[in-house]
C-alpha cells in the first residue's frame, strides 16, 4: 500500500505521462534531427538515455552508522537516442556507531544494470518518455551489510522542458528475487529466522531552474516505500526533500550537489549528501 506523500508522486508522474498523448499528436512530424535537452537530475532517473560516465560521492549518516559510497554511478552507453544501457559500480565504507564498538568495513555493493527505451521523444516540445528495467546483482555482501540483493526493478520515468524549468519524475517497484540470510531471533534458545524478500516502491520528482546556460537550481522530492522486508519501515512512507545546484564547467561536464533530508519520521538516514561529476560523450 502506498501512503499518501508517495501517492501525490506517483500523480504527477502520471499526470505528465497523460500529457504526452496529445502533445505527440500535435508534435509529430517535428525535426528528427534536433535532440531532447533536460537538465541532470541528483536522485530521478533522467528520462532520456545518454552516452556519459558518472562519478559519484555519497555521505549518510543515521543513528546507527556513517556511511561513504563512492563509484562509477552510471556509465551509460546510447547506441541511439531512444535506447541506452547503464552500469552502475558503487563502492561502500560503513562506519557503526552504535553502542557496542564495531570495525569499519568496506568494499564493492551491489552492481546494477539497466536498459531504458523512450518510445515518445518530441524535441519541438522537449518531451520524453522512457521506461525500461533495472537488475541489481549479489555482489555486495550480505554479511556486510554491503549488499548481496539480487533484485528487478521495472520503472518509467518522464521528463517536460518549460523553457529555462524543466519538470522530471519517475516510479519504479523492486522485487528480490533470491532469499534473505538467515537471522538471529529476538528470543534466546529460538532458531534462526529468514526475513521476508525486499519489495520496495519509489517515486521521485524533480523541478530544475536554469536562469543561465551553465548553471541550474534543482529540488528534488524522493519518495520510498518498504512493502515487504523490513520490519521497522514496512509500509511506512519515506520522504525526503532534495535540494541542489549544478554546473557545467566546462563543454560536455557537468558537477552537481545537494543534500537529501527526511520530513517523514520514517527514514533510513539523517542526512544523505551527494555529489556527482558527469562526463557526456
Amino acid at each position: 500500500m502506498i501512503g499518501p506523500p508517495a501517492a501525490l508522486l506517483v500523480v504527477g508522474l502520471v499526470l505528465l505521462v497523460a500529457c504526452a498523448a496529445p502533445l505527440a499528436s500535435a508534435g509529430g512530424g517535428s525535426d528528427n534531427d534536433a535532440e531532447v535537452s533536460l537538465p541532470a537530475t541528483l536522485v530521478t532517473e533522467g528520462a532520456t538515455p545518454a552516452t556519459e560516465a558518472e562519478v559519484t560521492f555519497t555521505l549518510s549518516r543515521s543513528r546507527e552508522e556513517r556511511q561513504y559510497g563512492l563509484g562509477f554511478s552510471s556509465l551509460q552507453y546510447a547506441p541511439v537516442p531512444s535506447f541506452g544501457v547503464k552500469l552502475a559500480v558503487p563502492m561502500i565504507l560503513r562506519d557503526p556507531r552504535g553502542p557496542e564498538p564495531e570495525p569499519s568495513v568496506g568494499g564493492i555493493g551491489d552492481v546494477s544494470l539497466m536498459a531504458k527505451y523512450a518510445p515518445l521523444m518530441l524535441p519541438a516540445r522537449q518531451l520524453a518518455l522512457s521506461g525500461g528495467i533495472k537488475l541489481t546483482f549479489p555482489t555486495g555482501s550480505e554479511r556486510r551489510g554491503l549488499g548481496g540483493l539480487l533484485a528487478l526493478a521495472p520503472f518509467l520515468a518522464v521528463g517536460k522542458g518549460l523553457g529555462p524549468f524543466s519538470l522530471q519524475a519517475d516510479a519504479s517497484y523492486s522485487w528480490q528475487l533470491n532469499r534473505p540470510r538467515t537471522i538471529e531471533a529476538e528470543e534466546e534458545d529460538e532458531p534462526r529466522v529468514r526475513p521476508d524478500r525486499q519489495q520496495q516502491v519509489t517515486a521521485n520528482l524533480t523541478a530544475t531552474y536554469s536562469p543561465v546556460a551553465a548553471l541550474a537550481l534543482i529540488v528534488e522530492l524522493n519518495s520510498v516505500t518498504a512493502v515487504t522486508g523490513d520490519d521497522a519501515l514496512n509500509e511506512r512512507v519515506q520522504l525526503y526533500v532534495t535540494p541542489g545546484v549544478s554546473a557545467e564547467p566546462a563543454q560536455g561536464w557537468n558537477l552537481r550537489a545537494g543534500i537529501q533530508l527526511p520530513v517523514t519520521s520514517a527514514r533510513a538516514f539523517d542526512y544523505n549528501l551527494i555529489v556527482i561529476l558527469t562526463r557526456a560523450f
